[in-house]
């Protein structure tokens, strides 16, 4: 079986290529390509593939097949030497973020002793897992610091060919197992590693690095991080979003988070507040209820609220069931809601009054002897359910 030579190997930043076909097979997409040589990126080790064109096409898919990498694309191309054109803002993104993993992971490695076990490069975000669930704040920073600081010097970036066995005595960033000639991409007297992927040819390429979030698992912590381009966008996305806060509170982008913190301990207050107030009314309420149900009807209070006084139905039903009566209490709105309640130890079942009125009208729900809960419910349906369910009392 021939095998395509990787152009991308010894020059990512190549645009555009010529290739001869080797064969082309049918593909429920349209034809799977196989070339003497491609420019072209298959998914691999936690980098996403290359887009493009091939003899005019859209590349639709690029995959490695181990000695071979196929080419997908709507057409079966004629067999003559055919133009390749890489999509090079996707392509260079790629390098930035790769290149950038490499040097993050080695900052970690350097500063804390993290190792990085994965990396995955998605299409807005990149992450690492490091091999330790205690990676605190400041060895973020720490590492995130000399990453930059490797960026900014603008170090070379190599990349070489050696033996498996003379690269098994080189001090790798992490061991491979490969056979034949091995890939090593080298930066600087800083970090050497055996990697396929495509990169930037200095370190001042990736622009910058930016640890974006930190997710702690139980035995690694993922961390999301942004480069060069990426890094920029989200940056002038932060300023935008600051910016307008800050405009909103009339105030300058240093004081917003403190603005921010005193706006919701207000508004947490003014919650327990309202709170309150509705409790207190719910009781009230409750009380002429019962009072005007009167003895001969069983206490039974039936009503039916707007979607407006959602918040005071469950409250009603309870404050009902507290003055010795039975809510049976409906809330319009989407979703619907049903609430029954009754005194402790009451002699109705309120679990069964809402489980045979479901059955009739709908809505999923469920509860207990005491207390009855649902919601889903037609809206046109509510009034005759609740009058279905005080026929069961």
């Amino acid at each position: 079986m021939p095998q395509t030579e990787r152009l991308y190997y010894t020059n990512c930043y190549l645009k555009e290529f010529s290739a001869r076909i080797v064969r082309s097979e049918p593909d429920p997409r349209g034809a799977r390509v196989y070339l003497d040589r491609t420019g072209f990126y298959p998914e691999s080790g936690g980098q996403p593939s290359d887009y493009g064109e091939l003899a005019g096409n859209p590349l639709l898919e690029v995959v490695d097949e181990g000695e071979e990498i196929a080419h997908v694309i709507a057409e079966d191309p004629p067999f003559k030497p055919i133009h390749g054109s890489i999509d090079w803002g996707r392509r260079f993104d790629h390098m930035q973020q790769h290149t950038g993993q490499h040097i993050l992971s080695a900052a970690f490695e350097r500063t804390a002793g993290y190792k990085t076990v994965s990396f995955h490069l998605g299409s807005e975000t990149a992450t690492i897992d490091l091999e330790s669930e205690r990676v605190g704040v400041q060895q973020i920073e720490t590492a995130e610091d000399l990453a930059n600081q490797v960026v900014f010097e603008n170090r070379p970036v190599q990349i070489s060919f050696r033996p498996a066995a003379e690269v098994n005595q080189l001090e790798l960033r992490k061991p491979t197992f490969r056979e034949g000639d091995v890939r090593l991409v080298e930066i600087e007297e800083f970090d050497l590693s055996a990697c396929g992927g495509t990169h930037v040819n200095r370190t001042g390429g990736v622009g910058m690095i930016s640890v974006r979030k930190v997710d702690r698992a139980r035995g690694f912590t993922r961390v999301e991080f942004l480069c060069g381009g990426r890094a920029l966008r989200h940056a002038r996305q932060d300023f935008a979003t600051l910016s307008e806060a800050a405009r909103l509170f009339s105030t300058g982008l240093e004081n917003v988070p403190e603005l921010i913190a005193k706006q919701s301990r207000e508004l947490r207050e003014a919650g327990k507040g309202l709170q309150n107030l509705t409790e207190d009314l719910a009781g009230l309420e409750a009380a002429q209820m019962v009072q005007a149900a009167g003895k001969n009807s069983g206490r039974v209070v039936q009503c039916l609220l707007e979607s407006t006084e959602s918040a005071k139905a469950k409250l009603l039903a309870h404050a009902v069931s507290k003055h010795g009566g039975v809510g049976l209490i409906g809330v319009k709105g989407t979703p619907t809601a049903l609430f029954f309640a009754q005194p402790p130890g009451g002699k109705y079942n309120m679990a069964d009054v809402l489980k045979q009125t479901l059955a009739k009208f709908g809505g999923r729900g469920g509860g207990a002897r005491d207390f009855a809960q649902a919601g889903g419910l037609p809206e046109d349906q509510l009034k005759v359910a609740l009058e279905f369910a005080e026929s069961l009392l």
